[in-house]
């Protein structure tokens, strides 16, 4: 009897740039203050990256920038983004695997992740639900808007 090679079961982890989408974009450094607390809120996070260009140079959080820039006497309609932006900003690369975006975000406790090139350059986005969608759909579990659970 002839043996014949199985092929392993066992998949390639998924990597970010597979999942990771265009939206939400980065706050533009140049943008105001009043602009991207519109925009935070409207995406129901605290944070949002802060790109240069396509460079990720920095987050801006809390729900309300506004308040933080009127705190330092100055006008949110006109400060803009960079004045007030926190410079130190978790990122993950195109090519991290999921498990690995995953437990950047857990351990900074974050919503959004930007997913950046070789060069820094912000490429896509990642979400907290993308991620955990994709885990439930690793393990075989299928949403059904209709099904109720009893």
């Amino acid at each position: 009897m002839k043996k014949t090679d199985r092929k392993s079961t066992k998949q390639t982890p998924k990597r970010v740039k597979e999942l990771a989408c265009e939206e939400p974009k980065p706050l533009q450094a140049k943008s105001s203050v009043k602009e991207a607390g519109e925009k935070i809120r409207s995406l129901h996070t605290d944070r949002l990256p802060v790109a240069s260009g396509d460079r990720v140079v920095g987050v801006v959080e809390g729900k309300y920038p506004e308040r933080k820039a009127a705190g330092l006497g100055h006008d949110p309609e006109t400060t803009l983004v960079r004045e007030v932006m926190v410079k130190n900003v978790y990122y993950c690369f195109e090519n991290q695997t999921l498990d690995e975006a995953r437990e950047i975000m857990r351990e900074h406790q974050l919503d959004y992740l930007p997913v950046v090139d070789d060069n820094l350059r912000v490429i896509a986005t990642v979400g907290l639900r993308d991620l955990a969608g994709e885990r439930q759909r690793e393990k075989g579990f299928q949403y059904h808007p209709n099904q109720t659970v009893r």
